[in-house]
């Protein structure tokens, strides 16, 4: 009887979730490299779990209030604070992002997945069993796996440029850029070094990023096939998919131009995001601003 009161708890539970229109949360297969970047690197995996909470909280002032200059002062010193205490783990996205979760779902399912896509990739690398073999094994099957879901990203026909938002908000992008380096490095570090050698290697795009993360650098258009060559050689099919959500996220950043908290800036930041979301082939009928 307890198991079965028990399976009909849950049950009203996840009703309960669907009606308040919570999005989906991604359950990511398991293995025996699940957590590796958490057990064997933490420092790495505080910084890396910064940038996330810094990117979800980006995306929820920018679509209540638009990409422009007061997004600056905002980000940069919630970032700042994270960086000064790092979380020790990954955030919970709907509850940094809670409105951007809510009324543009679609587009918030697809950066959670790709960011578990991300997650998986790089505990694959990180973790101390890794070797060519195996990693591609592991790498090709959760990559097999995100390319089922609906919420995966197609490449898009044509993509649209992102200079905008540099000019608009040019601190938070320098940031959210220098946090996908700071991915794309890493799984570098972790991809062409052996477990022993991986630790200083680690250590010094660390330190990089500590110093550099708000400095003018270029933008790059395909971050993971401009920084991680070893990477793009030996998973080219995840290569790509990683820098088709980072070229994903940027667009949907610059969708939220210009500024305003308004109904009608709002509306029409959701117009502009329905028209990226339709691009990378994510269904958009469920993108309404409030």
């Amino acid at each position: 009887m307890k198991r079965v009161a028990g399976l009909a708890a849950l049950v009203v539970l996840a009703v309960a979730a669907v009606a308040r229109g919570i999005p989906d949360e991604p359950f990511p297969p398991k293995g025996r490299y699940t957590n590796s970047v958490h057990l064997y690197f933490p420092d790495l995996d505080a910084r890396l779990n910064a940038v996330r909470y810094g990117r979800w909280r980006a995306l929820e002032i920018a679509w209540i209030e638009g990409v422009g200059r007061g997004l600056d002062p905002r980000f940069s010193s919630y970032l700042l604070g994270l960086l000064s205490d790092p979380p020790r783990f990954a955030p919970e996205a709907d509850r940094v992002a809670p409105r951007f979760a809510r009324e543009a779902a679609p587009v918030f399912r697809a950066l959670r997945w790709g960011q578990t896509f991300e997650q998986q990739v790089i505990d694959i690398l990180a973790s101390p069993d890794a070797g060519v073999a195996n990693s591609a094994e592991r790498i090709d099957r959760v990559y097999d796996l995100y390319r089922r879901e609906p919420w995966a990203l197609s490449e898009p026909a044509e993509t649209t440029p992102i200079d905008s938002v540099f000019e608009a908000a040019p601190v938070s992008a320098r940031i959210l850029t220098a946090g996908t380096r700071l991915f794309a490095s890493a799984a570098e570090d972790l991809a062409a070094a052996d477990f022993g050698q991986q630790r200083w290697r680690v250590r010094q795009t660390i330190q990089d990023f500590d110093r550099t993360y708000a400095a003018e650098r270029p933008v790059p258009e395909a971050v993971y096939q401009q920084t991680a060559a070893v990477l793009t050689s030996r998973h080219p099919r995840a290569a790509a998919t990683l820098d088709r959500i980072s070229r994903f996220r940027a667009e949907v950043f610059r969708a939220l131009l210009p500024g305003g908290d308004d109904l009608a800036s709002r509306r029409k930041r959701a117009e502009r995001l329905r028209e990226v979301a339709l691009r990378y082939g994510i269904p958009s009928d469920r993108i309404d601003a409030r």
